[in-house]
């Protein structure tokens, strides 16, 4: 059985709702270059943490070293209360989203694969997987996504979108996510991706129609559009000048943001980035029996549970440690009487 790490859990958080886009991209490769052993890294949209075992104070205070000027510090059960409300999705946009879940049960893998957790690490995130499984279990109704976060922040500006056209920039999970919850609310969709085989592809899918990735014109007779890239929207000046002359509302998903900064600027309180939607109110989930305190009261279980779990994890090391040391005192004591009789028969050796 291997000896537990020694020291404390550390949680190194940015979050949108203290540390811009750009602050946590620069963190992410900070920790990315930076941050060596076993360390469990969780990047979403809104979020970017790492998880370590820091052995003492002047490591911990070291590990800080490496956060944006607004980030957090959790140690100890502060960590633990934190990695669970993220998996169980309390601490999410919209209240117990599967997005996170995924995300984070991708981190762990990805941990495993990098060289292991220690045993602290790898027994939290296994509860907080299991406890955040549980969660969805209680789901009632179609789940909320982010892309339902955007269709209500279009709305708030625009109006009612049923029966009205949007547009859904990108073909990927979040794109597909927006393309069928506004199809679900009876919305108009049309698509536009980098490549024409995913936009065709999402359009076949979903029965959403297809416009160029650059729209031209076009783009200002939509009440809405909804960015998910994974890179940059390249868009001319015809198509920023459609917009800034029209009504459309944008909303871009993508970190780091993937609107060109003269467009957002054109559009001024029409535009709506990610990190703006994490400002806002948390959406409701559909947690049956009361959603907030549902998720709490599952989320304290589950911090006990692994809190007594390390306490008696301790006491047994200390119960070995004793033991070790007893055996080595008595072979020492043993080596002293070999030496004084050493013609002892085995027999009494033995005894």
């Amino acid at each position: 059985m291997s000896q537990p790490a020694p020291g404390v859990i550390v949680a190194l958080v940015a979050h949108a709702r203290q540390v811009p886009a750009i602050e946590r991209e620069r963190f992410a490769a900070r920790l990315r270059g930076e941050l060596t052993g076993a360390a469990l890294l969780l990047e979403t949209c809104h979020r970017v943490e790492a998880y370590v075992i820091s052995p003492d104070d002047p490591a911990r205070v070291a590990l800080t070293g490496l956060l944006p000027p607004d980030g957090l510090v959790l140690t100890g059960e502060a960590a633990v209360r934190h990695a669970i409300a993220v998996a169980v999705g309390r601490d999410s946009v919209v209240l117990g989203e599967d997005q996170v879940l995924h995300q984070l049960r991708a981190a762990l893998d990805a941990a495993r694969k990098a060289g292991g957790l220690d045993g602290p690490l790898e027994r939290l995130f296994t509860l907080a997987l299991q406890a955040g499984r549980r969660a969805r279990s209680w789901r009632q109704g179609p789940q909320r996504s982010l892309a339902d976060v955007a269709l209500a922040s279009i709305e708030r500006q625009t109006g009612p979108l049923v029966g009205r056209d949007i547009l859904v920039v990108g073909a990927g999970q979040m794109g597909r996510l927006a393309a069928k919850a506004a199809l679900a609310a009876g919305i108009s969709v049309s698509v536009a991706n980098r490549s024409g085989e995913a936009a065709q592809s999402l359009a076949a899918t979903t029965g959403a129609r297809i416009e160029p990735f650059d729209p031209g014109q076009r783009a200002g007779g939509f009440a809405g559009v909804i960015v998910a890239l994974g890179g940059a929207w390249r868009i001319g000046p015809d198509t920023i000048k459609a917009l800034a002359a029209s009504t459309t509302v944008v909303v871009d998903l993508s970190v780091p943001a993937a609107v060109p900064t003269t467009a957002a600027q054109a559009l001024g309180p029409r535009f709506v980035s990610a990190d703006a939607l994490a400002l806002g109110e948390p959406e409701p989930g559909t947690v049956q029996g009361g959603s907030l305190a549902r998720l709490d009261a599952l989320a304290e279980r589950t911090t006990l549970e692994f809190l007594d779990w390390l306490n008696g994890r301790a006491g047994r090391a200390t119960a070995e440690a004793l033991i070790m040391r007893a055996d080595h005192e008595r072979e020492a004591e043993l080596a002293v009487l070999w030496q004084r009789l050493p013609d002892l028969p085995p027999e009494a050796r033995a005894t």
